[in-house]
């Protein structure tokens, strides 16, 4: 018996829209194709063709820029297409169920199996949202000037991002926007935000979009170098504007995740990265960020005791990073590496000079939080690190004249330090009344470390204004906290000696930071710190 076939009168000239949208084989039955009949929805032969979309037009652009750069032989240098926003699998033919694959188990459960086994983690080849894409920047030149002013102002005080290896990325015109660089750039561009418009501004969309988009990579799986960079702009931006307690959590993540890269440990800790980095620039690069987490995680905890750590304390033998400026153009420095266990007398640049700030601060937390330690050996070791601080304080005032929005945060870092170091051990009560000469010794330095470490910082903070003023795009947030405590010892000061000059200078540190709050909101919530101060009311009711 045979089956009788439709005649090719019975079918239409095209496939339907519903089939031609899915990319489906569609048999143009009439009056409807058998898969609309199955799915019971209306059929449309019309010839009218979909709406290209996004996509659509960034694939023709590409191909079209693909076409002239072979025509002349050569890959465009000067490339302005838009962006690919797909991520791709390295191999030639892709299999769509790699789109969900999912980081190995086996690294947490067993971590030598997975090292023998030469297992690797996949990428998810999923598509970059498209408000993600719309936000980021369509074309080239869009995520270009958001790159360009993040390296002219954050990178200032945070150079933890290669600038040379980001510009020979975007030069490259077959570069696709993946997912961890995508989330990359819309957190250099959150970073330059600054909110307006009262004291939640700063939970902007924006900043939800980015930390949506953020849980969503992670819940993927994706680990990278890249994950963690903007992870730490996230929680550097959170430091800023005083979002607490996210900012607290989203250190302890970048801690993590640095982590599971291997890098606060190159030689002994399990190496996420099986590819050894044959550039210096990316060696360097992985140094700073590890740097950067231990920077970020001691400052979260600068002004609540008890929390421990997330980062250990780096070894002696941990370099510091190189030059700045040589990293910035990508040579490989000549000079001399820099140790932790280095004199701070040694010339240094500015994050390196960071590093030794926060390698001291990483000191101070651990013995402020310390119950093990006896009294003779806690007052020792007290003395021992404020007599660090001092040193390396004390070299760096020149620095900061000649470029305080460079030198400014680890100068600000050592005035904190000293100031959270002699504040509690000024106190007889406090120090458990021992008695001990050492007790003595440091109770004696942290009465007067106090009223001269305000002067200093009140000194500080005039270059520090004036370079605010001059731009604030480029101040660090890592500054309010010595700005908050000195403030609050001048309050203190005032309040004790009905002095006017000690009022004056209470209310020279109020305006530094009133100016520091057009850039970053945690400066509000100093001030309204030192409004609820009890030391504050003479201060504030002397007039200047």
């Amino acid at each position: 018996m045979e089956l009788d076939m439709p005649d090719q009168a019975d079918r239409a000239p095209q496939a339907c829209v519903s089939c031609r949208r899915q990319k489906r084989k569609c048999d143009k039955l009439l009056p409807s194709c058998s898969l609309c009949s199955r799915m019971s929805r209306a059929c449309d032969y019309s010839e009218v063709t979909a709406n290209p979309t996004f996509e659509d037009f960034a694939t023709m652009r590409q191909k079209i820029a693909d076409l002239e750069a072979r025509l002349e032989g050569r890959r465009s240098e000067s490339w302005h297409g838009p962006m690919r926003s797909v991520s791709r699998s390295p191999a030639s033919c892709i299999d769509h169920s790699d789109r969900n694959a999912t980081f190995p188990a086996a690294f947490f459960l067993d971590g030598e199996v997975f090292r023998d086994a030469q297992m690797v983690v996949p990428k998810p080849t999923m598509p970059v949202p498209p408000e993600v894409v719309a936000t980021v920047g369509v074309s080239i030149l869009d995520i270009q000037d958001v790159v360009d002013r993040y390296f002219a102002n954050v990178q200032v005080w945070l150079p933890f991002i290669s600038k040379k290896r980001m510009q020979l990325n975007l030069a490259n015109p077959g570069m696709e926007l993946t997912l961890d660089l995508a989330l990359l750039l819309l957190s250099m561009k959150l970073i330059l935000q600054v909110p307006q418009g009262g004291p939640h501004a700063a939970r902007s969309p924006l900043y939800s979009l980015t930390k949506s988009y953020f849980n969503m990579v992670d819940s993927f799986g994706v680990v990278s170098l890249q994950v963690l960079q903007a992870d730490l702009l996230i929680a550097a931006y959170e430091i800023g504007h005083g979002i607490y307690p996210a900012a607290y959590l989203t250190t302890g993540h970048c801690a993590r995740l640095g982590h599971i890269l291997g890098i606060n440990d190159r030689k002994n800790a399990p190496q996420l990265l099986r590819r050894k980095p044959g550039a210096w620039a990316e060696l360097e690069e992985m140094k700073r960020v590890w740097w950067t987490v231990m920077l970020l995680d001691r400052y979260v905890n600068l002004g609540s005791r008890g929390h421990p750590l997330a980062t250990d304390d780096p070894v002696r033998n941990e370099t510091l990073p190189a030059d700045d400026g040589m990293w910035d153009e990508g040579e490989l420095s000549t000079s001399e590496p820099l140790y932790v266990s280095t004199p701070t007398n040694v010339r240094a640049s500015p994050f390196a000079r960071t590093c030794q700030a926060t390698h001291l601060l990483g000191r101070l937390i651990r013995l402020l939080n310390d119950r093990v330690l006896d009294a003779s050996m806690r007052f020792s070791e007290a003395i021992q690190l404020h007599r660090t601080l001092q040193a390396l304080a004390n070299l760096l005032p020149n620095d900061v004249a000649r470029a305080p929005e460079r030198y400014g945060t680890p100068l600000a870092i050592c005035y904190s330090s000293l100031m959270h170091l002699c504040d509690p051990f000024a106190c007889t009560e406090s120090n458990h009344g021992q008695h001990t000469v050492e007790e003595t010794e440091m109770q004696t330095i942290a009465i007067a470390g106090l009223k001269t470490l305000a002067a200093d910082v009140l000194r500080f903070s005039e270059l520090f204004h004036i370079s605010m003023l001059a731009n604030p795009a480029a101040s660090s947030p890592l500054v309010g906290d010595c700005l908050y405590f000195a403030a609050s010892i001048y309050a203190w000061l005032a309040n004790e000696t009905g002095s006017k000059p000690m009022a004056d200078a209470y209310h020279s540190l109020r305006r530094v930071l009133e100016t520091m709050g057009t850039r970053w909101a945690v400066a509000h919530e100093y001030l309204a710190l030192l409004n609820t101060s009890k030391e504050t009311l003479y201060a504030d009711s002397v007039l200047i």
